[in-house]
């Protein structure tokens, strides 16, 4: 009984470790985890007409 639970043991943290080591990179580049100043990926442009756009947008109803 003892060797079985072992085993569970075991395999559960193989596997939640394999799982972490997938979900990391991802995390780690995108900037959420670590203290990275800059930020990876397309920042909005946004002219004076897009902001127009986007203050009145309440109003159009």
């Amino acid at each position: 009984m003892k060797s079985t639970l072992w085993i569970v043991v075991v395999v559960t943290t193989f596997f939640t470790s394999f799982l972490l080591g997938y979900s990391l990179p991802p995390l780690i580049e995108s900037g959420m985890i670590g203290k990275k100043t800059t930020q990876i990926g397309l920042k909005p442009k946004l002219d004076e007409k897009m902001k127009d756009y986007y203050r009145n947008l309440q109003n159009a109803e």
